[in-house]
């Protein structure tokens, strides 16, 4: 394969960036993703792409829930520190206002642009990513604003 074209044509996607948050127990925790899609129409879904090492991988599978938030260009700094490993940095969420969904109790970004809280449906291996489908449950809007783009955040996730 050529690992330059590919490199190259992998960050051509567009990719946000999103905050992907999940309590279980009395645990908040949340993560930073950019692999995330509408799955489906009715009923609504949603996919994530989440690292199998992360900390959230098995939150969100005991949790049977997941709530993605879409982060704004102003939140830089918070995708960035929740993309950082949880063992560096054990309480990433703390740094957020959060708030409580209504439909499920997930913590959902009080300053992000909009939420949704997802009933987990299924995961599926894929590679060094664990697939996560969700249903979503409910949504809401914060702020109006221009969604973080991990091409205009400067950071490198794919390819």
């Amino acid at each position: 394969m050529n690992e330059a074209a590919k490199h190259t044509v992998l960050r051509l996607f567009p990719y946000g960036l999103y905050a992907v948050t999940v309590r279980h127990g009395d645990e908040d925790h949340g993560i930073t993703a950019a692999w995330v899609m509408q799955a489906a129409f009715a009923p609504p879904m949603v996919a994530v792409a989440v690292e199998n090492d992360s900390k959230g991988l098995p939150m969100i599978r005991d949790a049977r829930a997941f709530a993605i938030n879409v982060l704004g260009t102003d939140q830089l700094d918070l995708a960035t520190r929740l993309g950082l490993s949880s063992h560096l940095t054990p309480q990433k969420l703390g740094c957020a206002p959060t708030k409580t969904g209504p439909a499920l109790g997930l913590p959902v970004l009080a300053e992000a642009l909009g939420w949704l809280e997802c009933r987990l449906v299924a995961t599926m291996p894929a590679g060094s990513h664990t697939l996560v489908l969700g249903e979503v449950m409910e949504a809401g809007v914060e702020r109006m604003g221009a969604a973080l783009t991990l091409a205009e955040s400067g950071l490198k996730y794919s390819g």
